[in-house]
């Protein structure tokens, strides 16, 4: 009898935890977004996480800094759903992903890409926060109902993203020909108000190298390849930019495109490295906003399998 008593309790407790462990994770399903509080330091844990990979990335980030913390990030959403999938939604696009919270319930993991695990601090049904690895704590809160037919969604609901794109994809050929071409003035009408801002950033070992041959040159300067089109010791040597790996994220309106490049001078490639340009589409025409790259050069960091040719 004692036995029988004895595994009664012990089912009743293994069940009980187990309803504990699945309420727990019930909580976590449905949409969040980012509390108010919370909003710059979930841009510090941005740019953090991107400081070791594209500095040109967070040299852009933190140039939009007050823009990203007062319009674009309270925007974005987590949708966490039953069966552990997870939906990033942002003004510019959707991220598909995983979700599990650990057996102990102390630990929530997002897997995109890659994995990465943060301690919960807090989860209720409406509220719940997470402790960043940078020591970070940031505070979701439920979203009880958003209406999916606003004006802005009709707004956008109307715009042809796919369409938008291919347009993109035209100025970028038509920004590659003008460097290919030389052609300094079809290069200036691609930037907004034809100001052209191209701003490199120099990884640190090509700083080092760059700043032994030229004293007075700067981590991060304008500066590009607009400036060899016009050049008369260049008249017979070719320049070309070759594009790798290009990202278009858009709503329609504005636009980042993304990708790693290298730069040839007659046959050779003397730098490579990674790009961003931002655009805005004015006049029913896009354009050039900001360009800004980072750069490797050859001799100091070898291209990667991928580039060569």
């Amino acid at each position: 009898m004692k036995t029988k008593i004895t595994i009664l309790v012990t089912f009743l407790i293994v069940n009980f935890l187990n309803a504990q462990k699945n309420n727990f994770s019930k909580n976590i399903v449905g949409l969040w977004k980012i509390s108010e509080k919370s909003t710059e330091v979930y841009f510090f844990d941005l740019v953090e996480n991107y400081k070791k990979s594209d500095a040109a990335l967070v040299a852009q980030l933190e140039s939009q800094k007050q823009s990203l913390i007062t319009s674009f990030i309270p925007e974005i959403r987590y949708q966490f759903d039953e069966d552990f999938s997870l939906s990033i939604i942002t003004p510019q696009g959707s991220q598909k992903g995983t979700w599990q919270i650990s057996s102990d319930q102390k630990e929530l993991s997002l897997t995109f890409i890659r994995t990465t695990k943060y301690k919960i601090e807090i989860l209720t049904s409406s509220v719940f926060s997470i402790t960043t690895e940078f020591g970070k704590t940031i505070s979701f809160e439920k979203v009880k109902e958003e209406k999916s037919k606003s004006n802005i969604d009709k707004e956008l609901n109307d715009i042809d993203l796919k369409a938008s794109k291919k347009e993109i994809q035209i100025l970028i050929d038509d920004f590659k020909n003008a460097i290919k071409s030389k052609d300094s003035i079809a290069l200036t009408n691609l930037f907004y108000n034809k100001k052209v801002v191209w701003i490199s950033v120099a990884h640190d070992k090509s700083f080092e190298y760059g700043k032994r041959l030229d004293p007075n040159a700067k981590e991060i300067e304008q500066s590009g390849a607009y400036e060899l089109l016009n050049d008369p010791q260049l008249k017979d040597i070719g320049l070309e930019e070759k594009f790798y790996n290009v990202n278009i994220f858009t709503d329609g309106k504005l636009a980042t495109v993304v990708f790693d490049y290298k730069f040839i001078m007659g046959s050779t490639t003397t730098n490579w490295g990674a790009e961003s340009w931002q655009l805005v589409k004015i006049d029913n025409t896009w354009k050039i906003y900001s360009l800004i790259y980072t750069y490797n050069f050859l001799n100091i960091k070898p291209l990667p399998d991928n580039m060569k040719e």
